[in-house]
């Protein structure tokens, strides 16, 4: 079993004692302006949307908003809002994955859509589109609404590709294409986001950049892993979800090419499979080198990650970037 990242990297990078105590305050602040957001929905929204924004996820976006942010002077107001539109951005785009999906659970609690019906769970989800670009509107940096926007217009056609592909055959290229839109994106707009803010040269949020994209693609690897190890994953999924999704990830791509192919399409194929089907299409999977391959090309994206990094101001911050990056492929920083 591969020494993958527990679902708390976030949670456990946050009280390590590295932490700047700045940036620290900073995240809890957030957390009070994600209910206010909640709070001004239209009537039938609050309840929803409070719901979304404060249901207990790891942060780890404005987290690092904040300290790429913190290798500088950033101003705080700036600082916080935009730390909170890029949560309230990506918790807008799990209640639109959650849709698409037709997903009962996250984290394991009911999702909008589950709760309130697709009706209020679509309204939902587009008020918190339009608050992240509210509040960056409000910010007045155009440099973070093109960051933003690039990432929105990312998640939508890596969502697209997902559901194109689902239960077909799935190239590696395409895999990777599909988690640098979908979840490698925030993470590149968060990081490019802080630097902006910090006032970082353009060469050092080139090197920020290059980071997110790649903690991005290795925290999606990582996940991909944890759907078939046994454990739950880094974004909330139960065991075996992507299989029962028809979604083809990178272990499951090399498991087709070097395993029993015809037990894993079986699970793939079917939109409701049975217990025994699903256990039998994980075990084929874990039964080849599927796991330790998916689990070596992200350290490989860690290290180019690491790279980035070198070229970035010493301190704190980035000692705390290291081992964010660290922790998703559960290795010492």
């Amino acid at each position: 079993m591969p020494a993958a990242s527990s679902p708390s990297t976030a949670e456990s990078v946050l009280d390590a004692p590295e932490v700047p105590e700045a940036a620290f305050e900073v995240v809890e602040r957030v957390e009070d302006l994600l209910a206010g957001v909640g709070e001004r929905a239209p009537d039938h929204l609050v309840e929803p949307a409070t719901e979304a924004l404060t249901s207990g996820g790891k942060r780890l976006r404005p987290l690092l908003l904040i300290l790429s942010a913190r290798m500088s002077e950033p101003e705080e107001d700036a600082l916080l809002e935009a730390a909170t539109a890029i949560e309230v951005l990506h918790t807008a785009t799990l209640i639109h994955d959650d849709i698409v999906d037709r997903a009962e659970t996250r984290r394991g609690l009911p999702t909008t859509v589950a709760s309130y019906g697709r009706e209020i769970a679509v309204a939902t989800g587009d008020y918190l589109f339009a608050e992240t670009f509210t509040a960056l509107a409000q910010i007045g940096d155009s440099r973070l609404i093109r960051a933003f926007s690039e990432a929105s217009h990312g998640l939508a056609a890596g969502e697209l590709e997902q559901y194109r592909s689902s239960g077909a055959n799935v190239e590696v290229e395409a895999y990777l294409d599909h988690i640098r839109m979908k979840t490698a994106g925030l993470f590149k707009a968060a990081c490019v986001a802080g630097g902006t803010l910090g006032g970082l040269s353009l060469r050092q949020i080139d090197a920020l950049a290059t980071y997110g994209q790649a903690l991005g693609i290795a925290f999606q690897m990582s996940d991909d892993i944890m759907d078939l190890v046994g454990k739950p994953g880094l974004m909330g999924k139960g065991i075996g979800t992507d299989l029962v999704e028809g979604t083809v990830t990178l272990p499951i791509i090399f498991a087709l090419r070097e395993g029993d192919a015809a037990t894993i399409r079986r699970a793939l194929a079917d939109p409701d499979p049975s217990p025994d089907v699903l256990e039998a299409a994980i075990e084929a999977v874990l039964a080849t080198g599927a796991v330790a391959r998916t689990e070596a090309w992200a350290m490989g994206e860690i290290d180019a990650a690491f790279e980035g990094l070198g070229l970035l101001p010493g301190g704190p911050e980035r000692k705390v970037l290291e081992a964010v990056a660290a922790e998703v492929v559960g290795r010492s920083a």
